[in-house]
């Protein structure tokens, strides 16, 4: 059944919406927490811990984050193989980015399904004593972290990129030099984020780069004037 153009303009801003409002705040989120890795195995686990003892947690996670999750991805598969685009006959950059985009959300589809189920949903991995070590373990395969290094870059180039259609679609960049900007500044952030979770995959098997290291307070010495 075809959809009528009000529809399909409706559907693209609600799925543009959600991918930025709920989803595209707790993928920052997601790799604030887990940048704790390169600060060692405590670091992490302390944060995990305390998100995890958070009041109403698993009411927050299923209207906050998974409800919003599922209908992302349904409305972006529908989109991804219904809606047609032509990069090879148009040859346009924009045409191509929005290709990689679906191409993004199919792989990220997979992803998600198997990070969830092996880590969210293991009765293993939420009864182990350290997530940490879980983590390490699961990363510690090549083949694995290969998969998840393709998730990270994935979803950060779907969120980066995803906000010039965001700002399409919601009227925030209306303008040709406006929407030059904002995919500029998309690209940039799938950039940055992709360092930031591959620094974090490597923290856990104690190879990240740690570029703000926090000082143990036993470590801060305290200058006494006239003192010796």
């Amino acid at each position: 059944m075809r959809l009528s153009d009000s529809s399909e303009h409706t559907l693209r801003r609600l799925h543009s919406l959600t991918g930025v409002i709920p989803v595209g705040v707790f993928l920052l989120e997601h790799f604030f927490t887990n940048s704790e890795a390169v600060q060692g195995q405590k670091a992490f686990d302390d944060a995990a811990g305390w998100l995890a003892r958070l009041p109403y947690v698993t009411f927050i996670e299923a209207l906050g984050i998974w409800l919003p999750i599922l209908f992302h991805m349904t409305l972006g598969v529908l989109i991804a193989t219904t809606w047609q685009t032509n990069p090879g006959r148009h040859g346009y950059p924009r045409n191509w980015h929005y290709l990689l985009q679906r191409v993004s959300g199919l792989f990220l589809v997979a992803f998600i399904v198997y990070h969830t189920w092996s880590t969210r949903f293991s009765a293993e991995a939420m009864s182990a004593p350290s997530l940490f070590q879980v983590m390490r373990a699961h990363l510690s395969n090549p083949g694995i972290f290969v998969f998840y290094v393709l998730g990270v870059v994935s979803a950060s180039y779907h969120l980066g990129n995803g906000l010039f259609g965001f700002a399409i679609h919601w009227g925030l960049a209306t303008g040709r030099r406006a929407q030059q900007r904002v995919g500029a500044f998309g690209l940039v952030l799938a950039l940055v984020l992709s360092l930031v979770g591959i620094n974090s995959m490597l923290g856990f098997l104690g190879r990240g780069i740690n570029p703000f290291p926090k000082t143990h307070p036993a470590e801060i010495t305290v200058a006494v004037p006239g003192g010796r």
